[in-house]
């Protein structure tokens, strides 16, 4: 039996551009002839008298089928250009769009698998762009082997919708339809066509743009801004060079390159801009939520300096609390007796600088006894509360503090940073506490030292005010309702998330403080891994177009974070099930996990609407509607938007 013959659509199957939609290229093509100093009005006329070009060119065609200099030569009639200025346009058009063409990596082993079946694979596009110009492009992209047919339309003046470039590679290979498989991602001229003529295909659709990627184009017409084009189009190229059919891999990919990596990428741009107009010299990216926001940064940098040293800082609130809050009874009752789920006596005790030894020295005898690591229940909290805050008790809470705060400053000052130089902190954000207690224990007897924080989003301050400047993201931009859904900061966090433990105490070695540790828990290192790398997929196709990429900064945040809310207000159900189950805890030390959404029947859900107790922590109330009973809980959100709105429960 004869090979089979098989055959591939060129574009959005085997390569796919950096632009989002083919004629966005054209905004772009505008922009580059205005800095050539062809007068050029506007971009987007130039991209319309383009396409309108191409059109006329197609209806004066006796076959519709048109080549690259066909177009070109209308449009220079259209506008009136000499040939020195029509050579021009048609140079900057080309070098653009080989600059800006990219192969899909997954296609690149199944045309080696299929090359193996088939002997030469045939390419065929309904392209005007002529095969001596298309094919090394092809083959710098790794899609196209020696030996491998291409035929293009405009060039054989035949298109698949129609059938003829089907029967064109017929009467080239003598291939025999009944023996022929064709992909592509056109549902008639590569599914529909082929098969009428009894060839089997397949639909590839995975470079056609998801819906947070037309969001992130902002446009369903014909033309989108090229920083908005680019963006979508930085997105699926990042969600393309990861394919497997394991769902898992899938959406943690997908949200990574899709989600948390254009907000990532845009909140650590903002913060170097900002960090540069205020002249700081070194950022300091707090761990853990600041692992990926540092390689971002050194991604950036690597591009596009910005003259500032960034470095990763081992933090966390359990290793600097207590500073901030000594003075107040209030603040140490909420370390204390929080209203969570479960929290432990070592729980209570670490915040404050005390450990176990501590307080079976010290504890009255009813506490002496329990176990540290287990839940102590709420009335025990409270009573533990009130015998620390005690007025007896100051001395020893003030020491114990103090002991740690003076190990946090050496190791600080060890790092560099220190009161009065020129640098920054960054972190995930919520409520600063970390930002709070580092300026006390870097301040002196004249009260805490200012710093500068730059956060994803922050809670309102309150009666708390930080001594330096604390910036945030969202706040500015598009402020996430942070008081009136939890499930923000929580699904935030785990995107953020980085490949080690937290850190609980410090330990020091030949001189030098180190921090020490804690076990990961049971969170899949590989799986946070993976996601790292499509959040840094992202960064890199984005930062590999900057220069028509810049954007207008507010614009630019109010899109990815537009992007993310999509993401948070409807999840798709595997979405759903996948990050609602990915484990977090929101402690000060970390001992119990949880996930965002939980299997839940009817009746269990009920429960849980009655009886907060019974609801995962931080609730994702959207992940757990795309999960099933969706009617039931949008109910229980509008009700609970009815009662903010009476009480004046800010977001």
């Amino acid at each position: 039996m004869s090979a089979p013959t098989v055959s591939y659509d060129v574009f959005d199957t085997v390569v796919t551009r950096a632009f989002a939609h083919p004629r966005d290229l054209f905004v772009w093509l505008g922009v580059e002839l205005q800095r050539a100093g062809v007068p050029v009005s506007d971009p987007l006329a130039l991209a319309q008298a383009r396409w309108s070009a191409e059109l006329a060119a197609r209806r004066k065609s006796p076959w519709t089928e048109v080549l690259f200099d066909d177009i070109h030569r209308e449009l220079a009639a259209q506008l009136s250009w000499d040939e020195t200025t029509a050579a021009t346009a048609r140079h900057l058009e080309l070098e653009i769009e080989s600059r800006h063409l990219h192969g899909i990596p997954a296609m690149r082993s199944e045309l080696a698998q299929a090359r193996t079946q088939a002997g030469r694979l045939l390419f065929l596009s309904d392209m005007y762009l002529p095969p001596t110009v298309l094919r090394p492009w092809l083959e710098r992209e790794g899609m196209v082997a020696p030996g491998d047919l291409l035929l293009v339309s405009g060039d054989v003046r035949g298109n698949k919708s129609s059938g003829q470039l089907f029967k064109i590679a017929q009467a080239q290979t003598g291939g025999d339809f009944a023996h022929w498989h064709h992909t592509g991602d056109h549902p008639f001229a590569d599914v529909a066509s082929p098969r009428r003529l009894g060839i089997s295909a397949t639909h590839f659709t995975s470079a056609h743009l998801t819906a947070r990627e037309r969001t992130a184009r902002g446009s369903e017409g014909e033309f989108a801004t090229p920083w908005r084009s680019l963006l979508a189009g930085a997105m699926r190229l990042a969600r393309l060079e990861h394919r497997t059919a394991d769902e898992r891999e899938v959406v943690l990919w997908e949200t990574g390159a899709t989600v948390a990596g254009p907000l990532f990428y845009g909140f650590v741009r903002w913060t170097l801009a900002e960090a540069r107009r205020r002249g700081l010299r070194r950022l300091y990216f707090l761990a853990r939520d600041g692992q990926i926001f540092h390689r971002i940064a050194q991604a950036i940098q690597a591009v596009e300096p910005f003259g500032i040293s960034c470095e990763y800082l081992h933090a966390s609130r359990v290793l600097f609390s207590g500073p901030a809050e000594i003075n107040s009874p209030a603040a140490v009752r909420a370390i204390v007796a929080p209203h969570a789920v479960f929290h432990s006596l070592r729980q209570c005790l670490l915040p404050l600088g005390l450990d176990e030894a501590w307080g079976a020295a010290n504890l009255p005898p009813r506490f002496r006894s329990v176990d540290p690591a287990a839940n102590l229940p709420q009335a025990e909290r409270d009573a533990l509360a009130d015998w620390l805050t005690a007025p007896e008790r100051r001395a020893d809470l003030s020491e114990a503090l103090a002991r740690r705060s003076r190990e946090a400053r050496a190791y600080l000052e060890q790092a560099g940073v220190v009161a009065g130089e020129p640098i920054g902190i960054v972190d995930a954000g919520w409520f600063g506490t970390i930002q709070r207690n580092l300026e006390h224990i870097l301040g002196g007897p004249h009260g805490p030292a200012p710093l500068t924080g730059f956060y994803l989003g922050l809670m309102p301050a309150g009666s708390r005010p930080f001594a330096g400047e604390a910036l945030a993201y969202t706040n500015r931009f598009a402020p996430l309702p942070l008081l009136r859904e939890e499930s923000h900061k929580v699904l935030i966090e785990l995107m953020a998330q980085a490949d080690h433990g937290q850190a609980a105490g410090f330990a020091s070695h030949a001189g030098r403080l180190s921090v020490r540790l804690q076990e990961t828990g049971p969170v899949n290192l590989a799986e946070i891994r993976l996601f790292q790398r499509a959040v840094l997929a992202f960064a890199k196709h984005l930062l590999a177009v900057a220069d028509a990429a810049t954007a207008p900064e507010d614009e630019f945040a109010r899109t990815v974070i537009g992007v993310y809310r999509q993401l948070h207000d409807q999840p798709a159900a595997q979405e759903a099930r996948v990050l609602g189950s990915l484990p977090h805890s929101d402690q000060y030390f970390e001992q119990k996990h949880a996930g965002l959404c939980a299997a839940m029947d009817f009746s269990m859900l009920c429960e849980a609407i009655r009886d907060h107790r019974r609801r995962p922590p931080h609730w994702w109330v959207q992940g757990q509607a795309a999960l099933g009973h969706a009617p039931l809980l949008r109910l229980f959100s509008s009700l609970k938007r009815w009662r903010w709105r009476l009480t004046g429960r800010p977001e």
